[in-house]
């Protein structure tokens, strides 16, 4: 799966509950398609308060790619995943401005909230436009702008996803 559109329909197909079981993983949505010359950075302009759309895309929502983390040998997800240029990290984008060891995501499983931290990148990791200091993690919501170098994405925990299709699913 590609898109929002793409597992929009997968929701109405499997209902909520097999959705969420199935898809247990954090998502990142962005606008463009990556790679050096087609990724088009908005930053902090990138978000608005509803799910129908984002500002500075002309593109529905339903139309914006999914980043999602690969699965494991057993198809499981790690609680802790690695974000940057290679290949084997958890999170791989291809971008110029995202260092091999980028950054990381990580479940506080005792507050069942995510978390990102920078890993000493060199073009910096952004949360809502402000730098997250290497070393010192924070908390990240749904619907927040999470930058790694010039790379802008829209988090949505699993659950906050599942929402979110609930809604475009309302709104048919």
């Amino acid at each position: 799966m590609d898109t929002v559109q793409d597992y929009l329909d997968a929701f109405l197909q499997l209902g909520d509950a097999a959705f969420r079981e199935r898809f247990c993983h954090p998502f990142f949505l962005y606008a463009d398609e990556h790679g050096s010359t087609a990724f088009k950075s908005v930053h902090t302009q990138m978000s608005d308060s509803s799910a129908k759309g984002v500002s500075g895309s002309n593109k529905p929502i339903t139309d914006f790619r999914c980043l999602t983390p690969r699965a494991g040998p057993d198809g499981s997800f790690p609680s802790k995943m690695l974000v940057g240029r290679s290949q084997n990290r958890d999170l791989a984008i291809e971008h110029s401005t995202v260092s091999k060891r980028h950054a990381f995501i990580v479940l506080d499983e005792e507050k069942n909230a995510w978390k990102l931290g920078d890993s000493g990148s060199t073009n910096g990791t952004f949360l809502n436009g402000r730098t997250v200091d290497s070393g010192e993690p924070v908390y990240i919501r749904d619907g927040n702008i999470v930058s790694f170098g010039d790379c802008d994405y829209l988090f949505y925990s699993p659950e906050g996803f599942a929402a979110m299709l609930e809604r475009l699913s309302a709104e048919g």
